[in-house]
């Protein structure tokens, strides 16, 4: 009897004892914290309310300046320096991290640079969006870890519209007579104009309203096919043509740029890789899924470019390719890109050639020297053809 009361006691120990293990161990437990440093950078704006102008785009918008960090970490720290903006109220639209020179401790941006950041947050020209600017002191020591010290403003901003639905080419004459071209976005957004005009030796320039000369863009500093943004009339240089015939004009508003090239005319608006150099062989239908050029740069209408796999064998034959602009086999009738003389590797040899049927010439096809993966890239200003390694 006396030893179940002992056992009785023992057991009512040990689960006492678990209890007090078990409760011990649901104590919140204590962590270390670092301490926050007080700003003493007070960083600031050169305008809390800011509006972008177009025709200022490559002028200062806004200026942050900050004083220097508390200095911490011992004798051998070091500060680094970090500057970013995001937008108050969605800090997930935030731009890159910008490291400042050793010794600065400012940073600006350009209407247009500032203007770009609120497009890459699809923030509609016109609309005020409240920006979070925030400086950000790293201390770099090898004796500790130091929490950054941090400073930040908040300024508002309204952006631009930076690129018009369309622009137009003023042309004058000689004889002082006017024609005036509307330009197009081959690719919305872009900023790259483009039109097909028939054109004779004149001066130029391109408005941004069908109904006013300014604002325009006029001839820039960099070269005669450079731009320059004009706001209103004085004392500018029109850009010069000195062709006649048909040609393509290209205007990149982004690099202040234009280019008048003759461009080739695509029966069907493509060029197709026919062949057993290719992944499509002498199937049609696959040569129009697989083996496609495209045209993808609005700056270069005239490159059409096609990566993939090209082959220099076919058994114990050589590989051939050629071109197709409109799917059709009648050697009569079937629009082709064929190669110079038999066997041509594009590689080397560049030379592309006109537009043909096979009766016109024969059946002539392009080589490739061994396997792989290549660039092919056809030149419709230049008619030219190029073989490149892929990157």
């Amino acid at each position: 009897m006396k030893s179940m009361i002992m056992n009785k006691i023992m057991k009512l120990i040990c689960l006492l004892f678990l209890v007090s293990i078990v409760a011990s161990c649901n104590k919140d437990p204590e962590y270390y914290t670092l301490e926050t440093p007080a700003d003493q950078m007070l960083l600031k704006t050169s305008s809390a309310d800011l509006t972008l102008e177009k025709e200022k785009e490559n002028e200062t918008a806004v200026t942050f300046t900050w004083n220097a960090a508390a200095q911490r970490g011992g004798a051998d720290a070091s500060i680094a320096y970090f500057f970013r903006m995001y937008m108050a109220d969605l800090h997930s639209n935030v731009t890159s991290l910008y490291e400042i020179e050793a010794g600065e401790r400012s940073i600006s941006f350009t209407h247009n640079e500032l203007n770009d950041i609120l497009a890459s947050w699809s923030i509609l020209p016109g609309d005020k969006v409240t920006i979070e600017a925030e400086v950000i002191a790293q201390v770099n020591s090898s004796a500790q870890y130091l929490k950054p010290e941090l400073s930040k403003i908040q300024l508002n901003v309204v952006g631009y519209d930076k690129n018009a639905t369309a622009i137009y080419m003023v042309m004058v004459d000689d004889a002082g007579e006017r024609t005036v071209r509307r330009m197009t976005e081959k690719v919305v957004g872009s900023g790259i104009y483009q039109s097909q005009a028939e054109l004779k030796p004149c001066k130029y320039f391109f408005a941004l309203s069908a109904e006013s000369d300014y604002p325009c863009y006029m001839k820039g500093e960099n070269g005669d096919n450079s731009l320059q943004y004009v706001a209103e009339a004085g004392d500018y240089e029109m850009l010069e043509n000195t062709k006649s015939g048909a040609y393509t004009v290209i205007t990149d508003l982004n690099m202040l740029d234009v280019s008048i090239i003759q461009l080739f005319s695509l029966p069907q608006n493509g060029i197709w890789i026919v062949g057993s150099a290719c992944d499509a062989k002498w199937n049609l239908d696959d040569a129009r899924s697989k083996c496609a050029l495209e045209n993808k740069d609005p700056r270069r209408p005239n490159l059409w470019t096609y990566t993939g796999n090209f082959y220099s064998k076919d058994g114990d034959n050589p590989s051939e390719f050629k071109l197709t602009l409109d799917f059709n086999w009648d050697a009569g009738k079937g629009l082709w890109f064929f190669a110079p003389y038999a066997a041509a590797n594009p590689a080397v040899e560049h030379e592309l050639g006109e537009m043909r049927v096979q009766n016109d010439g024969g059946d002539l096809k392009w080589t490739v020297a061994s396997d792989g993966k290549y660039t092919l890239t056809v030149d419709l200003d230049q008619m030219k053809i190029y073989l490149d390694p892929a990157e």
